[in-house]
């Protein structure tokens, strides 16, 4: 089997993995249509839970601090790290209406081992790991400009509709928890700058962000 491939000048942002993975649980997961603002559980009740992102697109949150820490489109894969007896907690939030594959983790475990994909699943387990490494986590102890301009730099990679409905600020904010008092103070130099182009709050177009402020 070959593996998916990135166009050369491309992002790839979700798991090139994801759609074969979609085929081989969805016939064994419960779909719901659901609107704008619902939220999954990756735990319920002490049973970790897979999610299969069929149609749409969803935002990722840190429950500990509700942390913003990514968004993903369709087609997408959650909750395979709770195979294991360490369940991760967090949750996610549809962005528009979705269609979602539900399934228990343990229904994913017995499907995996009857049809051997653990090399799929491995695969897209690091490259899930390796995107979260390289551009959630933050390297070193960068200033706050620079969590700022890394911020509205993967705000203009967003899904159009996502970013008409929420303003840099609380997306930043979101994602950083950075003061409000100071992420509007640098977004204002931004604009004035002629750096940034906003209205009403909203990204609509990065002219050139300067790499220090």
């Amino acid at each position: 089997m070959s593996s998916p491939t990135t166009p050369p000048g491309s992002v790839q942002r979700g798991s090139p993995w994801s759609q074969e993975l979609i085929s081989h649980l969805q016939p064994y997961a419960t779909l719901h249509h659901v609107q704008r603002g619902e939220q999954f559980d990756f735990c319920i009740k002490g049973q970790g839970m897979c999610y299969l992102i069929i149609e749409g697109s969803v935002a990722l949150y840190r429950r500990s601090n509700n942390m913003l820490l990514s968004t993903a489109n369709s087609p997408a894969v959650f909750g395979l790290a709770n195979m294991t007896d360490i369940y991760f907690d967090d949750y996610f939030k549809t962005i528009k209406p979705c269609t979602i594959g539900v399934l228990p983790i343990d229904k994913v475990n017995d499907i995996c081992k009857e049809n051997d994909l653990w090399g799929l699943v491995s695969r897209h387990m690091m490259f899930v790991y390796n995107r979260l490494y390289h551009h959630v986590m933050p390297a070193g102890a960068p200033t706050a400009y620079e969590l700022i301009r890394k911020q509205l730099l993967e705000l203009m990679d967003e899904d159009e509709g996502f970013r008409a409905r929420i303003t840099a600020e609380k997306y930043i904010r979101d994602k950083t928890q950075l003061s409000r008092s100071g992420v509007m103070r640098i977004l204002a130099d931004l604009k004035a700058g002629g750096y940034v182009e906003m209205k009403e709050g909203r990204l609509i177009k990065i002219i050139k962000l300067p790499a220090k402020y």
